[in-house]
């Protein structure tokens, strides 16, 4: 069966059976009108495709993102216009993989689309993440974001984001929701969280400092998730949460039965009023400290996870029972995310310092060695040769310890890519994939862009950016150097823009702006791009960020190189 990317829209009329049972032949007719006079001609004129009709409801796929989203809105604001009022849609809008099978679609892309059509309100509009994220600035028309939302038959949460119709749905929306006008722009795409006190209900006074002790740990360790927006809870009242909630609250409460203590969570979405998340904690209470730190350590993995922050950094903050070790893993990770030359050498020092703690903490031996193999790229040859013997010493000694584990998979592409091996490094990532039986791979999608085959590394993270609504900048930054190899220049910029507002600190965000816009005949912004990396690096060397690509094509290192003198950055 054929597989491709595809914007997918699902329709269903809401109340059909109620509406059928109240007139069946009028409401079989205005039906039949509003499809042949409103809905096939839209998605026609919005280059879609029905892929079939379902009593009640469609299915259409469409090219382009920007399509499908609009096709969807003027159907919608039709339907509030027209005179018969009956007919009333919800539809859900997806970017995914499909497969063709005969005249149908199958695939995940299909299968939320059809999850986002069931939340949709009533003349409503629900599009996932990943088309909010490609629809940027291209339309005229307002999303508010709903949060996350756990369907039925999808493994993992949807980001889902809600057309607003209406200046008073606007209204409403930032009603719920003032706290995000207070937070920095690149705050604003990360889910944000509260914590409350613990509730003592014992008789006991040693317990009230537990209780507090326990809050204030776990607001330390979510403050250190890259992932997540911690807001400071600011009580109006005693017991109460400020005005200014966050999106989530988690509360929780401390029981204490002889020499056993039950420590209760849960995760509160305090739009809906509904508990995303709960898990109890029984601890044997001789050591308040060693269970305090326990607690609390289990209690953020559990909450990252429930949030979908952690499907995709949990596997890299597991293994360690030491709280202390696990906040500097956490800390490190946070740092990686800038993805500079600094940023990997103070990651790879954090998370040699969790070793000396723990040294059987897998997690940050396999991350230091994937740094080092970065480093490698970067430097003298002697260097070079040392570091990568570094990260080949890490990824033996976890192959050694847990032979199937795959986080050995990182360093290893790493290593390759900075030993010019660009071949290993995609079979390298092959191998993980036939392990992970993962639909994408980030790792594959970076080895082939750095191997020269950007087409293909397009596919890869394009799948993968399904799985993960708020992705990091690295996978912005592949996504720019494929569109930027093929001269989908604007594309590329748009994407490089994109990270920028969601990631600031992203230190390649920037330098490859710069490049674009002096590619693009923009010499103002590549000048302005070009001070703001200075700010972020007064060291900046254009050879050193070129070679930290690890790109095998001798053209496109030349073409970058170029581009970024343009701009006016130091060679």
């Amino acid at each position: 069966m054929e597989r491709r990317l595809a914007a997918i829209l699902v329709a269903d009329v809401v109340g059909y059976s109620r509406l059928m049972g109240e007139d069946e032949v009028g409401t079989l007719d205005a039906l039949r009108a509003h499809r042949e006079e409103l809905f096939k001609p839209k998605i026609l004129e919005h280059k879609g495709r029905i892929v079939k009709l379902m009593g009640d409801g469609l299915l259409a796929e469409f090219a382009s993102v920007v399509e499908a989203v609009e096709c969807a809105i003027e159907v919608q604001t039709a339907l509030s216009n027209a005179n018969d009022s009956r007919i009333k849609l919800r539809i859900g809008i997806n970017l995914g993989d499909v497969m063709n099978d005969g005249d149908d679609l199958y695939g995940d892309g299909v299968n939320v689309a059809a999850r986002l059509e069931a939340i949709a309100q009533p003349g409503g509009i629900c599009i996932s993440s990943i088309v909010h994220e490609s629809l940027r600035n291209r339309i005229e028309a307002d999303f508010a974001d709903s949060g996350e939302h756990q369907v039925k038959n999808i493994d993992r949460p949807i980001h889902v984001y809600r057309w607003l119709a209406k200046p008073s749905d606007r209204s409403s929306a930032d009603a719920r929701t003032p706290v995000a006008d207070h937070l920095p722009s690149q705050a604003r795409h990360k889910p944000t969280i509260t914590v409350l006190p613990f509730e003592n209900l014992s008789n006991d006074d040693e317990l009230g400092f537990f209780c507090e002790g326990i809050a204030e740990d776990i607001t330390t360790a979510l403050g250190h998730v890259a992932q997540l927006t911690v807001v400071a809870n600011k009580p109006s009242s005693a017991g109460q949460a400020g005005q200014q909630a966050a999106r989530y609250v988690l509360e929780g409460s401390v029981r204490k039965s002889g020499a056993r203590l039950r420590v209760s969570a849960q995760l509160i979405d305090s739009f809906s009023g509904v508990q995303t998340w709960a898990q109890r904690y029984d601890r044997d209470a001789q050591d308040m400290f060693e269970m305090q730190d326990d607690v609390a350590r289990n209690i953020v993995i559990d909450v990252h996870t429930a949030l979908g922050a952690g499907a995709y950094t949990n596997r890299w903050q597991q293994g360690t029972n030491n709280f202390e070790a696990w906040q500097l893993a956490a800390t490190a990770f946070n740092e990686f995310q800038k993805w500079s030359p600094d940023s990997f050498a103070k990651c790879a020092a954090m998370w040699e310092a969790a070793l000396a703690i723990d040294p059987d903490f897998l997690s940050p031996r396999m991350a230091a060695g994937y740094c080092y193999a970065q480093m490698a790229l970067t430097t003298d040859a002697k260097t070079s040769e040392a570091y990568i013997a570094r990260a080949e010493a890490a990824v033996e000694f976890g192959l050694a310890v847990a032979p199937h584990d795959t986080r050995s998979y990182a360093p290893r592409r790493g290593i390759e890519v900075a030993k010019g091996n660009h071949a290993g490094a995609i079979a390298v990532s092959r191998e993980e994939i036939d392990i992970t039986n993962e639909p994408g791979s980030s790792g594959l999608a970076m080895a082939l862009m750095a191997a020269g085959e950007p087409d293909q590394a397009l596919v890869q993270i394009n799948k993968t950016i399904q799985q993960i609504p708020n992705y990091p900048g690295w996978y912005a930054m592949i996504k720019i150097q494929c569109h930027y190899m093929m001269d989908e220049l604007d594309e590329a910029l748009r994407e490089a823009e994109g990270i920028l507002a969601r990631a600031p600190e992203f230190y390649p965000g920037p330098v490859l702006a710069a490049a674009l816009y002096a590619e693009l005949g923009r010499p103002d912004d590549a000048r302005n791009m070009s001070e703001k990396v200075r700010r972020m690096d007064p060291q900046f060397s254009i050879d050193t960020f070129v070679k930290s690509q690890g790109l095998k094509s001798v053209k496109h290192r030349e073409r970058l190189f170029a581009a970024l003198s343009s701009a006016g950055l130091p060679e």
